[in-house]
């Protein structure tokens, strides 16, 4: 499992957005076809569940968006930025 974490790291640390976005948006599809199978019955638990892990989510990434805007570097490393969007993994210590 470790090798497996270590791996998607180097991944997305390779990935740009536009990278992303396809993982993204491919996750979004599959999402979409498991709900195409869910039956009418189930449809209502379904929906409320995916609802707030869709609000969760988005919320955790607005807050940390927000953050990462109103630090006092963030013009600085725009600046310096040639490559456009870099993806920064903070190693968990275990």
């Amino acid at each position: 499992m470790k090798k497996l974490a270590a791996f998607l790291n180097d991944y997305v640390l390779e990935c740009d957005w536009k990278d992303m976005a396809l993982i993204k948006t491919c996750v979004c599809a599959f999402g979409v076809m498991l709900g195409l199978t869910v039956k009418k019955e189930r449809k209502k638990p379904v929906m409320i569940l995916s609802s707030l892990i869709f609000l969760v989510t988005a919320c955790l990434t607005a807050v940390r968006f927000v953050l990462e805007l109103s630090e006092d570097d963030f013009e600085e490393d725009h600046e310096d930025d040639e490559e456009g969007f870099v993806m920064r993994i903070v190693a968990e210590d275990e």
